[in-house]
């Protein structure tokens, strides 16, 4: 039976129908607006903020310049923020590593960002500190960044950014997202730290130097006058001085080695006949090398520095010119020509033809990449298409290892020639070293090694690329940034580094090391086409190599020099002419000088050939004299010692008498040469033996003072490097952020060394003519003709900062330091056949230099010490 519906039981059913209906029609509406909502927060990112004036905003930004190449940019942004006005408050308190957390900084720091920017010209922030706590619903939040302005380019810090143009006060601009238009802006200020603020419209002074805004615009502005170095760096005239700088430096370097090994070209009929045999034809062959060298070094230097000035937006063209010339260089030093020449070397044919293979396909792959870069999935200019892939990436790898590897290889292959035709690998008997097939395992060796090396190169470019990525997208907003992915970035960077820079250029200026291998291995042959024995030291040519030497190696440009310092070449004759007056003042006032003269009016009817061979480099030039001499210095020391003994009680006072005697007969030193005495009063034959040196000829004791300041050098080397790289997170942060940060610090520890291990060896070649009786003074001597050049260049400079004076006057007592202390070693190896009677080598320098002499040195080595600490913690505190 069916119900019956009347009127009273249908109309309640209608409207629970009509409600029905309404509900359900709300409900399906409700994901519409849902879903529009979501795309409205999506297209934006950031939700707004009801009720934007309760929100608190503080902002501080800092300038700071602790450190001569860069100004450190701090800020500080507090913002209190109502946890029910804002939907993102919450997400604030969450890992700083979660998306919702990264998404809700955005809306606070950089909604909206600029139009795309160029990665290498943008300059991402370093975050120190980021905490948000919430209390009493208010979720406060306080963000800490920082960034180094060194170079041109934007600078993000927080919600800042600084533009740092050349010639141009800095723009330092505060943004604010659209999440926090109208919020209250209670505190917004700047301090300069020690710069000028040019203008900063609107602002008040709180004190001397900074600007606070008590009602800010919506964006702060603020002109920021930038310190003297840097705006030297940023100056648009700076790269020219620059380039200037180091082709001057290139082309100063190829003369000097052309003046220096011209005269070893000239052979007479009897040189000729006697090729391949004698010293001097030896001398010739190196010459000859040495000047292919120093042309193809002018001529490449100013290639490469107008290519990148007159084409710098053709990136396959220099990209050529780097592989080409690299292979060029490969292929010219011929490293596959063995240690000595030998007629029965069957591997030698094998040795070229496995070289010339590597090196054209190294060459090749890089030619490859760049003849036909759609190989590669690369456009004309080698970068990559869209979308980038891997393929692309992988081939700008490639052509950047390439050309690293074919720089290296030359550089190895062109030390390796001065060194074989130099003869400055020792002897090359025994131990298989001439082995047939040894030559080429050491050369497949040496070209893994370098390929391990290049590899390490790309892998730092690469780790420097994805360590400012990583900053620039933590936001996660690089792509719009940019205007390009992760992937086609990262090939722009690899494309960049082959085509402009600073490969070739960056690898071409480490060739300086080749420059000095030429002028050693010139001197030591020029040491045994000549006499080495009748001369105190280097004269003549001898003495243009070591000044060169001198010059080129063991003087480095000191860093207040400014624009001035950076044109090196410039530098040169005067390192040289310094180095020259104090060999003419040595000459004349050095002990053996002295004695010399003194022989000279006391000639023997057997007179030397000359007057101008010396009378001393006769008589210890033999090995007879020499133990003579040796012998004599021994007891003088040792009378010394029992005289010491009577005048402090210790021997009996009858004694005293004889030994002045005995002493009184050892200072009647009589050289074959000499009819009587030869000595100078206040010479005595101690002094004469530690002028003379460990060595009789005076290559030897150069060899044995590079040694020495060598492993003396390590430790201030370590100090100096760490110091201007890894001293403060600033440091640590630049050298990580640049493309060749590694390698480079790497190449300024070396280079370090071979300065320190240059000065040791023009100390060790001057030895006999340096003024001084005792190691320390010579060191001295030279340490005051090394100075002379920084001095001068301290006179021009203007402004020098307190930081930059310290660094200066430390590198400068580390200099002496080294000196000293190889001086010291070389004082006790002249007496080196005592070692086994002395337990430790400083007994052997009291037994030296007696009780009063080795306390006064010292003393002289301990204010070093404390010169250099009270240095380093000026510089440190500063």
């Amino acid at each position: 039976m069916l119900p019956v519906i009347t009127a009273e039981t249908a109309r309640p059913r209608w409207r629970w129908a009509v409600l029905a209906v309404a509900a359900f029609a709300w409900w399906a509406a409700q994901p519409a607006q849902m879903q529009a909502q979501a795309q409205a927060t999506e297209a934006t990112g950031c939700p707004a903020i009801r009720q934007p004036e309760n929100v608190g905003l503080h902002y501080r930004l800092t300038f700071d310049q602790h450190h001569i190449g860069f100004v450190e940019v701090r800020q500080v942004t507090s913002i209190d923020i109502p946890a029910r006005q804002w939907a993102l408050a919450n997400d604030l308190t969450l890992s700083t590593n979660s998306p919702k957390y990264r998404n809700a900084m955005r809306c606070l720091l950089r909604e909206k960002r600029n139009p795309a920017a160029k990665f290498a010209e943008w300059h991402p922030e370093w975050r120190a500190v980021s905490e948000a706590t919430e209390q009493k619903d208010v979720v406060a939040v306080r963000y800490e960044s920082w960034n180094l302005i060194d170079s041109a380019g934007e600078f993000e810090v927080g919600p800042w950014t600084i533009d740092a143009k050349p010639d141009q006060d800095w723009k330092a601009a505060l943004h604010s997202p659209d999440a926090l238009r109208g919020a209250t802006r209670k505190t917004v200020e700047i301090d300069p730290g020690g710069l000028e603020i040019n203008d900063a419209p609107g602002a008040r002074s709180a004190n001397e130097a900074s600007r606070v805004w008590t009602t800010p615009k919506p964006d702060t502005e603020a002109s920021i006058v930038p310190p003297r170095k840097v705006a030297q760096v940023l100056s648009r005239r700076d790269p020219w001085i620059a380039y200037l700088g180091v082709t001057s430096w290139w082309v100063f370097g190829s003369a000097l080695i052309a003046l220096s090994a011209w005269p070893f070209k000239k052979s007479t009929d009897s040189d000729k006949a006697a090729a391949g045999r004698t010293a001097k034809a030896a001398a010739k062959t190196l010459a000859n090398t040495a000047l292919q060298w120093a042309g193809l070094s002018a001529a490449l230097a100013l290639t490469l520095v107008l290519l990148l000035q007159l084409y710098p937006t053709t990136s396959r063209w220099r990209a050529f010119t780097g592989i080409s010339s690299g292979l060029a260089l490969v292929l010219l030093a011929r490293p596959w020509l063995p240690l000595v020449k030998r007629s029965d070397d069957s591997k030698k044919e094998l040795t070229r033809h496995t070289v010339v293979v590597v090196a054209c396909t190294a060459a090749a792959i890089g030619l490859l990449v760049i003849v036909s870069p759609q190989l590669f999935a690369l456009s004309w200019n080698l970068t990559p298409t869209a979308p980038p892939s891997l393929l692309g990436i992988a081939g700008l790898a490639l052509l950047e290892m390439s050309m690293v590897w074919l720089w290296f290889t030359a550089m190895a292959a062109w030390g390796w020639r001065f060194a074989r035709e130099g003869k400055l690998g020792g002897s090359s008997a025994g131990k298989g070293r001439n082995a047939p097939g040894h030559h080429l395992r050491r050369v497949t060796a040496t070209g893994a090694a370098l390929a391990v090396v290049a590899a390490l190169v790309v892998t730092c470019h690469v780790l420097s690329f994805e360590s400012r990525w990583r900053r620039a997208d933590w936001l996660g907003e690089a792509d719009s940034l940019f205007g390009n992915d992760h992937m086609g970035i990262l090939g722009q960077q690899l494309a960049n580094f082959p085509s402009f820079g600073p490969s070739p250029l960056w690898a071409y200026s480490h060739t300086s090391v080749l420059t000095g291998i030429a002028l050693v291995a010139l001197l030591h042959l020029s040491h045994r086409a000549g006499s080495g024995v009748t001369s105190l030291g280097p004269k003549g040519w001898d003495l243009l190599l070591v000044a060169a030497i001198f010059a080129v190696v063991a003087l480095r440009v000191p860093q207040f020099a400014g624009s001035a310092g950076k044109l090196y070449g410039l530098w040169l004759p005067l390192n040289m002419l310094a180095l020259y007056a104090l060999v003419k003042a040595g000459r004349r006032w050095s002990v053996l000088g002295r004695v010399d003269r003194k022989a000279g009016t006391h000639k023997a009817k057997k007179q030397l050939a000359t007057d101008q061979e010396s009378h001393v480099a006769a008589e210890l030039g033999t090995a007879a004299g020499h133990r003579r001499l040796m012998g004599k210095a021994r007891r003088c020391r040792d009378l010394l010692h029992r005289l010491h003994l009577v005048d402090h009680g210790h021997a009996q006072e009858t004694t005293r008498r004889t030994l002045e005697n005995q002493l009184g007969k050892l200072h009647h030193w009589q050289p074959a040469t000499c009819s009587r005495d030869c000595l100078p009063d206040p010479v005595s034959v101690v002094d004469v033996a530690l002028s003379w040196g460990p060595h009789r000829r005076w290559w030897r004791n150069a060899l044995n003072a590079a040694r020495w300041a060598a492993v003396f050098g390590v430790l201030p080397s370590m100090v100096t490097v760490w110091y201007e790289n890894a001293y403060d997170p600033g440091h640590w942060a630049l050298m990580l952020d640049s493309a060749t940060g590694v390698p480079d610090v790497v190449w300024r520890f070396l280079a370090q060394e071979i300065s320190f291990a240059g000065a040791g060896l023009v100390l060790g070649a001057l030895w006999r003519v340096l003024p001084g009786e005792r190691g320390p003074m010579r060191a001295l001597s030279l340490f005051i003709a090394w100075l002379i050049p920084i001095c001068v260049v301290a006179a021009f400079s203007r402004g020098i900062d307190r930081k930059t004076l310290g660094l200066s006057l430390l590198s400068v007592v580390l200099m002496l330091m080294v000196l000293t202390l190889t001086s010291m070693w070389m004082d006790t190896d002249t007496f080196s056949r005592e070692r086994p009677y002395w337990t430790k080598r400083l007994g052997l320098l009291a037994s030296i230099y007696q009780v009063h002499g080795l306390s006064g040195q010292i003393a002289f080595l301990i204010m070093q010490l404390a010169t250099a600490a009270t240095i380093w913690r000026q510089i440190t505190a500063a």
